[in-house]
């Protein structure tokens, strides 16, 4: 009579390997903008409650250590456009509200305080980003443009003067001790803008290269160390050259948008941006873009994990050294709608996280707008505060929580590193990752798990390159009932470096440890 095998209490679920010898990118930074609600906050709210919110943004002890800050450079519909854009926090001023009129650096005071806040906390990069020249640089006189303006909405021959401006801005503050390491002159070309509710502007591919030199030409005149970090597309697609494009939807070219307007070409970044030998020499390897629209996995139509495998090919074609930076997401499509607190939508975007990283390999990974009022998912704090008199509250959601399982322990500088043993497809129940930090001596794995089992996993330690042995591993987990908590240590077992951590159903866990 054969025996039952019997059954190991402690057996783990899953064997995971990380393993050092095997690196892929280096990891510059997690962040978030400010658009729009930090201009309102931080003109009226109390100082507790503004300490408050940057202490949950960019501390690592109090908060999720954010290591970039995005800080808008509006361009004055707060004075033109209280008709286009009826929601004040969708407006935002300019440090120059007419071409005659001089620089007024008491502007965007609310942005300004959070930037300073953010300086003060160790936030290692500053990147200003445009969603629209000043209004008085524009065609038709408002920050967004209509279907009469054509390609761009900025005016012929202006792109000197909005090099200029732009330059002006960054080295006021630079005199100021914020000095920002990247200028992102234009936001989401792609798109045609048209009327729409908040500062923006198009530009097809040959306005975008004209912007683009314009400005590394002045940039070279200056002492500014500042880089310019572009094109900002708005979706994956968008940036992958018709063939990437072709292998992706099976056929046609990319035509979402300002495509539709006949107004000239809004796609194949890559090609256009990093194969351009001057455009490339501007901006450096980096493309920046968005994951909007890029979230979702569906037979036929994998966004996360074939979308992905394409960008990267895509870019290492021209350049094997190029690098990819995520510099907005946040959920939209039919699951963006409703504010919710909760950890569902963390789970959603921790995946997104995870996929980015591993499958496009992306250096950077940036949330859209960090405080939200709206019924929405995009905001990582969220308050009912509307104006000047109402209560200043202030809601912390498990996608803040989620994002800080990254940034508050994947440092900039650290490099992820091989981890094996779970599966890879979009469908996988549980999702790891791993990085190594030389500068500061850790390994930390981000673990994702979004099936309702607690999942209990070994994980091996080989040749992390490390000074020492990591001993022991601290367990971070956010879930339903916590956020960001160290629910348990772990020990070396005797035999091999190897620790066995616990994952609980719907959570997201960090494991992380030092020499």
């Amino acid at each position: 009579m054969q025996r039952d095998e019997p059954k190991t209490k402690n057996k783990p679920d899953a064997q995971v390997t990380i393993d050092g010898k095997t690196g892929y990118q280096s990891i510059d930074n997690f962040g978030a903008s400010d658009a729009w609600s930090m201009e309102p906050l931080g003109k009226h709210w109390t100082a507790e409650n503004k300490i408050r919110i940057a202490d949950l943004l960019f501390c690592r002890d109090k908060g999720i250590g954010l290591s970039a800050w995005r800080f808008n450079i509006g361009a004055g519909s707060t004075e033109s456009d209280q008709d286009r854009i009826p929601d004040p926090w969708r407006r935002a001023e300019a440090f120059k509200i007419s071409e005659q009129d001089e620089y007024d650096w008491s502007r965007q005071s609310g942005q300004q305080w959070f930037l300073q806040a953010a300086h003060d906390r160790g936030v290692e990069t500053l990147i200003a980003f445009v969603n629209s020249p000043p209004v008085w640089m524009t065609q038709n006189g408002h920050a967004q443009p209509d279907l009469e303006v054509g390609s761009t909405n900025l005016k012929s021959g202006y792109e000197g003067k909005f090099a200029a401006y732009l330059i002006d801005v960054l080295t006021y503050f630079k005199q100021k001790g914020l000095a920002f390491d990247y200028i992102s002159p234009i936001n989401e070309p792609t798109w045609d803008w048209n009327q729409a509710w908040q500062e923006a502007n198009r530009y097809n591919n040959d306005d975008l290269k004209q912007v683009i030199l314009e400005i590394y030409r002045q940039l070279q005149q200056t002492d500014l160390q500042a880089r310019i970090s572009a094109p900002d597309g708005v979706e994956i697609t968008s940036l992958l050259d018709d063939e990437y494009y072709r292998q992706f939807a099976g056929s046609g070219t990319y035509s979402s948008g300002a495509n539709k307007l006949g107004t000239g070409k809004y796609r194949e970044y890559i090609k256009d941006m990093i194969g351009d030998p001057q455009v490339k020499e501007a901006i450096g390897n980096k493309i920046a873009s968005h994951s909007y629209w890029s979230d979702y996995s569906n037979p036929g139509d994998d966004r996360l994990v074939r979308l992905r495998q394409l960008l990267h090919n895509n870019m290492k074609h021209y350049d094997p050294d190029s690098k990819y930076w995520v510099t907005e997401y946040c959920i939209l499509g039919d699951y963006g709608p409703g504010r919710d607190l909760g950890i569902e939508p963390a789970l959603h975007v921790a995946r997104t996280i995870h996929f980015d990283l591993v499958e496009a390999s992306a250096a950077a990974w940036q949330w859209w707008t960090a405080v939200s009022k709206v019924d929405y998912k995009d905001g990582l704090i969220y308050t009912d505060f509307n104006e000047a008199g109402d209560e200043q509250n202030i809601l912390t959601s498990k996608m803040l929580w989620v994002l800080g399982n990254y940034s508050r322990f994947i440092r900039p500088g650290a490099k992820r590193i091989d981890l094996t043993g779970l599966g890879e497809e979009a469908d996988s129940g549980l999702l790891g990752s791993a990085y190594v930090h030389a500068g500061e001596q850790t390994v930390t794995a981000v673990f994702v798990n979004h099936g309702e089992q607690d999942k209990s996993v070994q994980v091996h330690l080989h040749e992390l390159g490390l000074k020492g042995t990591v001993n022991t591993m601290e367990s971070y987990v956010t879930n339903a009932e916590l956020d960001l908590v160290c629910q348990e240590k772990v020990t070396a077992t005797e035999e091999e470096q190897s620790f066995i951590v616990n994952i609980p159903g719907k959570s997201v866990v960090t494991l992380t440890g030092g020499v």
